[in-house]
């Protein structure tokens, strides 16, 4: 907790955030393994100390940027998942949102994506918790379909999975076969539509 006037939560979230956006290109740069402590402090404009008030360990630097963007995309799917709309409209335009946020983002998140793996157990529960909730916003949304008739009964747990894993060649591919808004679109279309004839 910061020492002196003690902070709001929202007040502390802003300045995590602060400090984040200061150090992400120092990090992204030259690794976050090789990026001390000393070095975040100071690109942030902190001394040491404070910048432990905000982040106890280098892990939660990244954790924190972690779990800061799965809130701010499950804030932005909840909010079309409430939509007075079919399912199949709504899961369409959640992962149209869900694309405009990677490729905003596209370098960031490969990166992270990659180093998520070298994180502390505990770091990556607190990390999988997040994307659960994604996961289980998006499975919600299927069986909402499949209520209505729009989609075939399937297990909507591992419809919502291969949903999810189908950005990974619309945003992080080396041959694309069209812009990441076409791709998305014929990736749906199978998806929704199947394969055969």
């Amino acid at each position: 907790m910061p020492k002196g006037i003690p902070l709001t939560e929202e007040e502390q979230s802003r300045r995590r955030h602060e400090i984040f956006d200061a150090v992400a290109p120092l990090i992204l740069k030259q690794g976050f393994a090789e990026t001390s402590m000393r070095e975040i402090a100071a690109a942030a404009g902190v001394g040491k100390s404070t910048l432990y008030d905000y982040f106890p360990t280098k892990e939660d630097v990244l954790v924190f940027l972690f779990e800061e963007e799965f809130n701010e995309l499950n804030h932005l799917a909840l909010d079309i998942a409430a939509m007075d709309l079919p399912a199949v409209e709504r899961l369409r335009k959640i992962m149209d949102t869900h694309l405009g946020f990677l490729v905003k983002n596209k370098s960031l998140m490969l990166y992270l994506t990659q180093e998520v793996q070298r994180l502390s157990l505990n770091s990556q529960r607190r990390i999988q918790i997040k994307r659960h909730a994604y996961q289980d916003m998006l499975r919600s949304l299927v069986e909402q379909g499949i209520a209505e008739g729009s989609f075939r009964p399937v297990d909507a747990t591992m419809a919502s999975k291969i949903l999810l894993a189908s950005m990974t060649p619309v945003v992080f591919t080396t041959r694309p076969v069209g812009t990441p808004q076409e791709m998305l679109s014929q990736s749906l279309d199978i998806l929704l539509n199947g394969l055969q004839a």
